[in-house]
């Protein structure tokens, strides 16, 4: 298993390296069930999807996409 946490704020994206073909993918924000943000005119969005970087090598990557409109902690964990 691979697993991590980010702090992003505004529109980003990061590209992990994953140490091979993942069974199961979770992204979420942490602390998800409180309803953030708290005004509900904002609208956090968060993305994620594996692709393979290289198919040659059989190399996988995981991409997390944002849109925040504060400060948010996202939680990633990779299964294999």
């Amino acid at each position: 298993m691979q697993q991590g946490e980010l702090t992003v704020t505004g529109q980003d994206n990061i590209t992990i390296p994953l140490h091979g073909l993942p069974t199961k993918v979770e992204v979420f924000f942490k602390g998800h069930d409180i309803p953030i943000p708290c005004n509900p005119h904002h609208h956090d969005e968060l993305e994620a999807e594996v692709n393979s970087s290289n198919t040659v090598l059989g190399r996988f990557v995981l991409k997390i996409n944002w849109v925040v409109t504060g400060v948010r902690e996202v939680v990633w964990r990779v299964f294999f």
